[in-house]
Parts: C-alpha cells; structure tokens; sequence
C-alpha cells in the first residue's frame, strides 16, 4: 500500500509540474553522421515513464534503446546525462552520482563508478576516451570509464564542451546582464586562453539557459546558443576558435513554462540539432520535437512525434507476470531458487537486497536452472535475521519484488 501511494504521489507532482522543463530531457550525438541520441519523458501509468531513443536518420525515426521509471526500479540504472562516444555503439549516462557505459547503442548497461557531486564528465572526441572533472582535479580514461588517471589540476577553467583535438576543452564562464568569456584550452586545463564574448552574442540566462557551446566538425568551429529575455534563442557559428561570431538562427517566442528546449551539434559539416518536449493536452505523455539543420542553423526541418505508451517501434520493458519460486522458505541453512528459461539470458542477474534496498549478493544466472543461497553476503559473511527480497534483471527483463525470510541461528 505504502509503494502504491508513492507511485499516486509521483504521478501527482509529473501532473502537477509536467509544463516544466522535463528532467531527463537531452540530445546528444552518435559516433557516425546522422546519428542522435534523446532521453526524454514518455508516459505516465503505473510509474513515470523515461525514454532512451535513438535515430540514424537524423531524428525521422527513433527506437526505444532503454526505459527508466520513477520511482525507480531495484538496482536498476536511471537515465539523467547521456554522453555520445566516438566508438560506433557506445554510450554513457551519468546521474544520481552513478556513471554507466552501454556498448549495445543503450540497450544494455554496465555500471562503472560512484562520483561525488559536483563531477562533470565528457567525451565523443575520441575512441573510447572520457573525461571527468570535480574537486579541482581533470580525469581521463581511455578505457571506456574503467580506470581514470590526474591529466591535470585546473587553475579555474571551466570546462563545459569537449573540442576537436584530444586535450582540448571550452568554457563558458561570466554573470548574466554583465558579460561572458568563451574559454579555451589545448593542453588540458593546465593553461587556456581567455576571449571575450560580444553583449550581441551572449548576454542574458533566461529561466536557468546559460548560454552553451557545442564543438563542430573542424578545427575551431563551435556554435553558440543564447537566450534573450524575450524567450527567443538565437544560434551562432564561429570558425576562427570563438573570435568571431555569426549569427545564423533566432527562433520564435517559447514559453519555457511549458518547453524543455536541448541542442547538440552534428557528425556531418553543417548539421545542427535543436530538441524540443512539451506535454499532450491530457498531462500524460510527451510531444517530441526534432529540428534538423544542414547549413549551421540557418533553416531546419522538423520531425514529431507523440511519444504516448502504444508509440510505434517502442520495445516495452519486459517484465513477468509469473513470479520466481526458492524453497525452503523461511530457511535457515540454504535455499533453492529456480531460475525459469525466460530469464537465462547472458547479462541477466539474480540479486538479493534488504529492505532498504541495499545489495546483499548478486549472481549471474547464465544457463543456471538454479541459485542457492545460504544466507551470506558478498564478502561471504552471515547476515542479520529478517526479511530480504529478490529478483532478476537483465537486457530488458525485469521480475518482480518476491520476499525470502533468512532466520540466523547464530544470532
């Protein structure tokens, strides 16, 4: 009773605050020209609904890649920063203070790291490399986030855009209705550059919308996105490193009350993506908008779609109507759970959590008919008396909650 009342509760506040920016709202893109990734609010029914998408016709289709709910499922990774590699297929997603890397274009996903708050990560520039930043300190890795080495120790260079060459970066750093300084660096944050941005440029943060930098397809090109107070954003493009800007888009009035408004760059020279979210008229699901430019900005085509549950190509998370069985239960020696030929799947795991939904063991159950458990926790230690739950999960299954009651002996 207490889980559905959350869930009613939830919902509520998505009603109550969906002409908001959506909060998993992004755009980034792929490793090969035409290539995008979004995450955006779906639905609501059960839970709140988020959506992984993916396009390799520059937005004309997408397919559902990952689902992520709140309240959250168990263990289960939650969509928040998406950051595209150069490597075709891979991915990362960072949030909640968890990064994850999928090499399967987001279909799956492997944990890699817990971060402090106030970390940054970026990538895309080249194979298999990602940076992050937080605490004084810049990180790289060039192994898809399985270890990171200090590059640097940043004498108070911000860093928000990844540029063309490994080592270089670009920031944006001033205060809203005084001025802005583009900021760029070669060699890691250990020495930059710092160039002054036109009032005409960059001058205003309307509703929280910094102004943000996105790295082109060439040495030294970048575009810059502002916002004006009138609720109009204009694009900019510059070619000479952000000495020079010229000024290619400025849209209508939007009402960012009701629009989440994202960009990304390109792969191909010219190609230039604005992401547009808003709500349907019921509250229950997103209205997707992707507007598509060839010539840096200047014109775009727009793409739609009306991302409600039955959307077309959406590939629903699976998850099992018929619950797992372990016997004996309670049990204080071992018990046998049965694994059914459903979730025998290479990259599904059966895991058992406590009831603050902390990890107690996990196993792999890769053709297992079976898993016995014998009441210990993964340093092979006995645990408490108590209620404990389990359950599998895997590249698009997810089984429910089923309870298991382990009675020590020893205690």
């Amino acid at each position: 009773m207490k889980t559905l009342i959350n869930i009613i509760i939830a919902i509520l506040i998505f009603i109550a605050s969906s002409n908001i920016q959506p909060l998993k709202a992004q755009i980034t893109r792929g490793a090969v020209p035409s290539e995008i990734y979004i995450s955006n609010d779906w639905y609501v029914s059960d839970s709140i609904y988020y959506g992984l998408f993916h396009s390799t016709d520059n937005g004309q289709h997408i397919s559902l890649k990952y689902v992520s709910t709140d309240p959250p499922r168990p263990n289960a990774m939650r969509l928040r920063n998406i950051i595209g590699d150069a490597t075709p297929g891979a991915l990362y997603n960072y949030g909640y203070n968890e990064l994850w890397v999928s090499f399967d274009y987001g279909e799956s996903w492997e944990f890699r790291e817990d971060y402090p708050d106030n970390t940054r990560y970026w990538g895309g520039c080249c194979d298999s490399v990602i940076f992050k930043g937080g605490w004084g300190k810049l990180y790289k890795s060039d192994d898809f986030a399985l270890t990171f080495e200090v590059v640097s120790d940043p004498p108070n260079c911000p860093i928000s855009e990844i540029g063309y060459y490994d080592g270089e970066f670009f920031g944006i750093d001033g205060n809203a209705g005084e001025g802005f300084y583009l900021y760029h660096t070669t060699d890691y944050a250990n020495t930059y550059t710092e160039i002054p941005i036109d009032s005409s440029v960059a001058f205003w943060s309307v509703s929280g919308k910094y102004p943000e930098i996105h790295r082109g397809t060439e040495p030294g090109e970048l575009y810059l996105v502002s916002w004006w107070p009138n609720s109009t954003y204009k694009i900019f493009h510059s070619i000479d490193t952000g000495y020079n800007w010229t000024l290619k888009y400025e849209s209508e009035y939007i009402n960012l009350y009701f629009w989440g408004v994202q960009y990304t760059a390109g792969r191909e020279p010219g190609t230039f993506y604005v992401k547009r979210a808003t709500y349907d008229p019921t509250n229950t699901h997103a209205w997707l908008y992707i507007d598509y430019s060839t010539d840096y900005g200047e014109t775009f085509t727009t793409y739609f779609h009306d991302l409600d549950s039955t959307f077309t190509g959406i590939k629903k998370l699976n998850m099992q109507k018929y619950e797992l069985k372990n016997y004996p239960n309670p049990f204080n020696y071992e018990t046998k759970i049965k694994i059914s030929e459903d979730y025998k799947c290479t990259y599904s795991f059966l895991q058992i959590i406590d009831i603050s939904g902390k990890i107690i063991r996990k196993f792999t159950v890769h053709n297992k008919d079976y898993i016995l458990w014998d009441g210990t926790d993964k340093n092979g230690n006995k645990i408490n008396s108590g209620i404990y739950f389990y359950y599998i999960k895997g590249n698009n299954i997810m089984t429910p909650l089923n309870k298991i009651v382990f009675i020590n002996q020893n205690q």
